[in-house]
């Protein structure tokens, strides 16, 4: 059985990647906003990726859900929930999923066994104990693996955290990695352009505060420096 799901979940998450990674192969949309155009509906099920296939092109205000599995290029405002991936295009409320779920853009709560992904906007939280993924996020992602874009929030995880400008909290036991960080990273390895502050073993960075073991940073009072480090003028 867990080899079952295992390959089930590879499976929907080849298909979430290969719709990403290969858009152009997708046929056009007239615009942008043009989901908002499609039928209401209060309540729908969905066997399969594109099947049936009127789930691709709908809106529901209620809740969907996937048996084992739902998609769709439109949204849901609600709750979208399946046993093996939840793959709605936008969404408001919670996406919650035993494998796999899969977003643009989401308001509210994004949950999952295995992994979480969100492709270009995230207001809330995202929750796996394996991976997550997500765009420009404001708000909570914990996990073993986060990784993010632009993060404003708490970013929490068991080995590792990834983001570009973060505003906040990046919290891990083993590596952060950030470009600017405004706030503080706590880790055994911190490592960022420039941070204000950085608690752990092994800090890395250009310029900022830091406290730990090893010190390293470019524009500090000196390149390297046990204890405590910081920079020194521009």
């Amino acid at each position: 059985m867990k080899k079952i799901l295992m390959l089930l979940a590879l499976f929907t998450m080849g298909i979430v990647f290969a719709e990403n990674a290969a858009p152009a192969a997708a046929p056009a949309a007239p615009a942008a906003t043009s989901y908002e155009n499609y039928p209401v509906s209060y309540f729908q099920i969905g066997i399969w990726y594109k099947f049936p296939r009127s789930q691709m092109e709908s809106n529901v205000i209620g809740v969907k859900s996937g048996w084992p599995m739902c998609a769709g290029t439109g949204s849901v405002t609600g709750l979208e929930a399946s046993w093996l991936g939840s793959l709605t295009q936008h969404i408001i409320g919670a996406q919650l999923g035993w494998t796999v779920a899969y977003n643009h853009d989401i308001e509210g709560l994004q949950a999952t066994l295995i992994t979480c992904i969100n492709r270009d906007k995230f207001d809330g939280v995202q929750l796996s104990p394996i991976f997550n993924k997500a765009g420009d996020m404001t708000g909570l992602q914990a996990s073993s693996i986060n990784v993010s874009k632009n993060f404003t929030g708490f970013q929490p995880a068991a080995i590792m955290n990834i983001s570009d400008d973060l505003v906040g909290f990046q919290a891990c036991f083993i590596v952060n990695v950030a470009k600017n960080v405004t706030g503080l990273q706590a880790s055994i390895i911190n490592k960022a352009e420039e941070s204000d502050c950085q608690l752990g073993l092994i800090n890395v960075s250009k310029k900022g505060f830091q406290v730990g073991l090893l010190n390293f940073m470019d524009n500090g009072f000196l390149p390297c420096f046990p204890i405590v480090n910081f920079s020194c003028g521009d």
